[in-house]
């Protein structure tokens, strides 16, 4: 799981590039195609603690993901691209990037 992550991960970061276009910051079909990545990622990494953070940070950790998860189904259904690119960077990212490298803590 450790390459999916770094792959989708990459994915991701490419489409950040387009959000500082002007003309492709609106375009969410791109983070659309990931969605099937990013909803199994986050559901092993609800199910499997693969950072391995004790219980109390890791039911905080799994609340935070839920929150952007939500947060990007929001900005679909509202064809909002800040909240869109606030989530994916600043939320989904970062955990990518900790289970990617196999961390042991989320910055």
């Amino acid at each position: 799981m450790q390459e999916k992550c770094a792959k989708l991960y990459h994915a991701l970061e490419m489409i950040e590039e387009d959000f500082l276009d002007y003309q492709n910051r609106k375009n969410l079909l791109p983070i659309r195609e990931q969605l099937n990545n990013i909803q199994e990622f986050t559901l092993w990494f609800l199910q499997q603690n693969p950072l391995e953070l004790d219980e109390q940070l890791y039911v905080q950790t799994k609340e935070d993901i839920l929150i952007i998860l939500k947060d990007i189904v929001s900005a679909i259904e509202e064809n909002d691209y800040v909240l869109m690119h606030d989530a994916i960077v600043y939320g989904i990212m970062k955990y990518l990037k900790a289970c990617s490298i196999g961390m042991a803590e989320v910055e």
